[in-house]
């Protein structure tokens, strides 16, 4: 194993792997086995984290993002850590983001999107594990979440209308069309969804026949096959291998034998490039409740035959419980990747991560090597025209390019027809006579002197990307100011801007909230319950970056009617039907952007007139004081900051408001701390007194806290 961790670098792991196995190195990683990568004696230390977290392999990075789960002692707060493993190096990393979403548990399966480099979250379950402000929750959670390695950035993308991704859902990224499949859940019956990233929209798809609902199980992608193979639960006993195909929105039923056994088995899957095959890893138990006994069995699946095998490795993973394996496919590394956490009576409590790589003779055959598709294609659009271009291919011998074209709202409803080809010289076509309004889709293929045509390239619309960013200010009752960051890649003609009234339940309405911590005057907000329909408030299109709406009056809470983008009930046993309302009026914006042909983007998130939540806040530890930074906010005319701080645990402990009156720096220093653990939460206010979304919290003196010491600095997270 020595070899395994001797290079420095992620891509070093990458290229050493391919060259062990090719010279056939002794301590290469073996084909047809388990490889267990950490922790082993010399390796860098690992974070021990505990089980039902969510792991993605960042094909960009060469990296395994691992996201959410419990701490250390297994069933202890959801987390909402994003850490960072190298196998490489067999090295382990917080990446100290500057806000996060909610901490979740039962997390599985989070999905990587390879078309924008970004792991994307769904919700999950929250709240129920204690260290958590259910303010922070209800405010700041949402169907999609996603996270940038490189950037080591959160944004919540909010779509709407949106479904309710339930925990230990079963989800796969489409490489065919470029998004994601999304089924089941804890407690789930809608059924089959798709969420498109590049447009910012769900989809439900309704398809005649379905899998019954489950907790647990999980979904992988065959691209060979253009399939979605669902498999397994953690509390059902389904003999049946499902499988979805996206363009005919049709899924599939099969029982054959052998297959492997499907009693609660819970199952986790990740499509092995290598082996052009779905690997599964299924766990066994005899006994029930502390008797129980677990073991751990492998097995691959071919969708184009419709059959299940055993792989039969001399040492499978150690065992370990239910909703403690998280498997992901690994291209880079010739195999899958999996996360297993253990702990007694199994074995010892360890975070492992394991590598398994086919064996020669276990992989289906491979096709003849085709020339490698066109990169980085590119459309943008003109008044009745798009221009495609793109970076060659690197293979030898290509003589021409083919140039395909699609259309329609959707992709995965897109026909495709090949509408010419270029040689191979060229890195630019012009596609004319096109017609306004319309999205166009496009993808390449490579083609040789011998006329053998490779793979298709990551496809291109002619469709602006969504306006991620934006800042909302409040200047007065009667005055708001928002201002957007403008979309990456095509050229934008200009904007469209939508208004909706927002339905808040304020701090002293909701039970939960007014138990922790005596309402403000005014007093907060604690959820949002309604997003009303959009009114769009400009005729033209908007071609600055920014605009002034002078109509929005916050004075009073909004009348809502009309069919809601969004609506969430709470019970009778949550309100406080005596409790004050919140006094002012709350409205969220959408920015869509418009290209030349006059194609609109998805819509972004919304944007709120409370202020945004801040972010960059780190804490240090003090004696028994704990010391606060953060970055200050974007919007104009904040009055300040306040500071909240959990004193505990469970709901029994207060929520303490720190700072009566807003601090204007972005630090505070909290002398009152003691040496007991303490978690704390920043919020802006605005001019007219709004507090504004919770940021992420931040520990000091945290639990579990000499796992942290390897990874964090003076100033933590």
């Amino acid at each position: 194993m020595r070899s395994i961790h001797g290079t420095s670098s992620a891509a070093g792991i990458i290229a050493l792997f391919w060259a062990a196995a090719a010279t056939g190195a002794e301590d290469s990683p073996p084909l047809g086995e388990w490889t267990k990568l950490s922790p082993l004696e010399g390796t860098p230390p690992s974070p021990r984290l505990g089980y039902e977290g969510a792991c993605t392999w960042d094909s960009k990075h060469g990296v395994l993002v691992r996201y959410g789960g419990h701490n250390q002692g297994g069933g202890g707060e959801q987390g909402s850590e994003v850490w960072v493993f190298e196998p490489g190096t067999a090295r382990w990393r917080l990446d100290e983001t500057d806000t996060s979403p909610p901490g979740v548990c039962c997390a599985q399966q989070n999905v990587f999107d390879p078309v924008r480099g970004r792991s994307i979250r769904f919700s999950a379950f929250s709240g129920s594990h204690g260290w958590q402000w259910f303010r922070e929750i209800w405010l700041n959670d949402s169907s999609v979440w996603t996270h940038d390695v490189a950037t080591s950035r959160w944004r919540n993308l909010r779509p709407l209308p949106a479904p309710n991704p339930r925990p230990l859902r079963c989800a796969s990224w489409d490489s065919e069309h470029e998004v994601i499949v999304l089924f089941g859940g804890e407690g789930s019956r809608e059924g089959t969804f798709v969420y498109d990233p590049y447009a910012n929209t769900w989809t439900r798809m309704r398809p005649t026949v379905e899998p019954a609902p489950r907790s647990g199980g999980n979904m992988a992608y065959d691209p060979a096959r253009k399939l979605h193979v669902l498999f397994g639960g953690q509390f059902e006993d389904d003999p049946r291998t499902w499988t979805y195909d996206l363009g005919r929105n049709e899924w599939r039923e099969s029982a054959p034998r052998p297959m492997p056994p499907t009693d609660e088995n819970d199952a986790v899957l990740a499509w092995d490039p290598a082996g052009r095959a779905i690997v599964a890893i299924v766990k066994i138990t005899e006994g029930k409740d502390e008797d129980a006994r677990h073991r751990l069995e492998t097995w691959s699946y071919d969708a184009a035959e419709g059959r299940w095998r055993p792989v039969r490795p001399k040492t499978e993973p150690d065992p370990s419980g239910n909703r403690a394996r998280v498997l992901a496919a690994a291209p880079a590394l010739g195999g899958v990747i999996l996360e297993n956490c253990t702990h007694p009576p199994q074995g010892k409590r360890e975070q492992q991560v394991w590598l398994y790589r086919h064996a020669a003779g276990d992989a289906a055959p491979r096709p003849a090597v085709s020339p490698a598709p066109p990169g980085d294609l590119r459309a943008a659009a003109e008044k009745d025209a798009v221009v495609l271009a793109w970076s060659p291919s690197g293979s030898p011998g290509v003589a021409r390019y083919a140039i395909w074209r699609g259309e329609g709202p959707e992709p995965w409803r897109a026909a495709f027809e090949r509408i010419g080809d270029v040689p191979v010289g060229s890195t630019s076509y012009r596609d004319e006579k096109l017609r306004r309004g319309t999205v166009y889709r496009y993808f390449l293929r490579a083609i040789d002197g011998n006329g053998r045509e490779g793979e298709p390239s990551l496809r291109a619309r002619a469709q602006p990307r969504v306006v991620e960013d934006a800042v909302v200010s409040v200047i007065s009752a009667t005055e708001v100011e928002i201002a957007w960051t403008a979309p990456p890649g095509e050229s934008v003609a200009g904007y469209r801007i939508e208004r909706a009234a927002a339905g808040v339940l304020s701090e002293d309405q909701l039970l939960r909230l007014k138990a922790r911590t005596p309402a403000g005057d005014p007093p907060a907000a604690g959820a949002i319950w309604r997003i009303g329909p959009p009114v769009r408030l400009t005729e033209g299109l908007v071609t600055e970056t920014r605009y002034a709406d002078r109509g929005a009056d916050l004075r009073r809470p909004a009348v809502h009617s009309g069919e809601p983008l969004l609506e969430r009930s709470f019970g009778a046993d949550q309100l406080d039907p005596a409790g004050r309302p919140y006094p002012f009026a709350v409205f969220a914006y959408r920015v869509i952007a418009v290209n030349a042909l006059g194609v609109e983007s998805g819509p972004s998130p919304p944007f709120f007139t409370i202020p945004a939540a801040p972010r960059g806040v780190l804490a240090r530890e003090d004696g028994a004081a704990c010391r606060l930074r953060w970055r200050a906010g974007a919007e104009k005319d904040l009055r300040g900051y306040r500071v909240y701080r959990l004193d505990g645990r469970y709901d029994s402990s207060p929520v303490s408001r720190l700072t009566a009156d807003p601090v204007a720096a972005a630090e505070f220093a909290d002398a009152t701390a003691g040496k007991s653990t303490r978690r704390y939460h920043v919020v802006a206010v605005d001019a007219l007194g709004q507090e504004g979304f919770p940021s992420s919290p931040v520990w000091f003196e945290r639990e579990w806290k000499r796992f942290y010491e390897p990874f964090t600095k003076e100033w933590h997270p």
